[in-house]
């Protein structure tokens, strides 16, 4: 991996721990996944129930917006047409590449290809099936065109490097009954006695948790930046981590 793919991952990571809503997806993720995995068109497809048997996809989030029309194409197509349709019963995260299944000709010419995705040119697309605790979530999707060719092992890499991220964020999102259960005070109190925090530490790992920005910590405890940073640092040595991102996965 070089210097400035990591960076942009380690970036992406950090930025994915701050959303909120299905709403901030939309803002930069595809944008700033385009510098690490090159692709022309891209969508995440949501699980339209709670059945676990039912792996139905609905609320297409798509790039470019315009996107929409070929995968609301494929949401009227039959189910059965789609020969990847069985990673979604996998129970938990898969990720696979069209053309490491099946040959060109097969794909480019099968009913689902021409009537949904033939008009973009596509040539080739990665899936990873979003799923969490055996509970399917979503699909992600990338698109690259005949002119950008088949994706590579090595784009899949970076996508399993930030598919499990993505599982627990998305998971965050969608059933938010389930979170924020480490900002309790059992929990922070439990963390401040494990690793020996102080006061100080023990607030500002509450405001992480919260998914706060710096500047909203510094400004929520009344401290400058450049000291929130100094306490910052002491967190990443008694937790054993170098950056924000890590400490939210605790």
């Amino acid at each position: 991996m070089e210097k400035n793919q990591f960076l942009v991952i380690n970036d992406l990571i950090y930025d994915m721990y701050n959303w909120h809503s299905l709403e901030d997806i939309k803002e930069n993720f595809f944008q700033c996944l385009k510098l690490v995995v090159p692709f022309s068109y891209a969508s995440i497809l949501l699980k339209k129930n709670e059945d676990p048997e039912d792996v139905t996809l609905c609320n297409p989030i798509c790039y470019p917006d315009y996107f929409t029309e070929a995968e609301e194409a494929y949401l009227a197509y039959e189910p059965d047409a789609d020969y990847m349709m069985w990673n979604l019963y996998a129970k938990e995260s898969k990720l696979l590449r069209s053309s490491a299944i099946l040959d060109e000709q097969t794909r480019l010419n099968s009913p689902l290809y021409v009537n949904c995705y033939r008009k973009f040119d596509i040539y080739d697309d990665m899936q990873f099936t979003i799923a969490h605790n055996g509970r399917l979530l979503g699909l992600l999707t990338l698109y690259r065109t005949s002119i950008d060719g088949a994706f590579t092992t090595d784009d899949m890499f970076f996508i399993r490097a930030l598919g499990m991220h993505l599982n627990t964020i998305m998971h965050r999102i969608l059933s938010p009954r389930h979170a924020g259960h480490l900002s309790n005070e059992k929990q922070l109190s439990d963390m401040k006695d494990r690793y020996c925090l102080t006061r100080r530490e023990v607030e500002i790992l509450s405001h992480l948790y919260q998914f706060e920005t710096n500047a909203e910590i510094a400004d929520a405890l009344g401290i400058r930046e450049n000291t929130l940073q100094k306490h910052l640092q002491n967190l990443f040595r008694k937790l054993n981590v170098t950056s924000k991102w890590e400490i939210l996965r605790l």
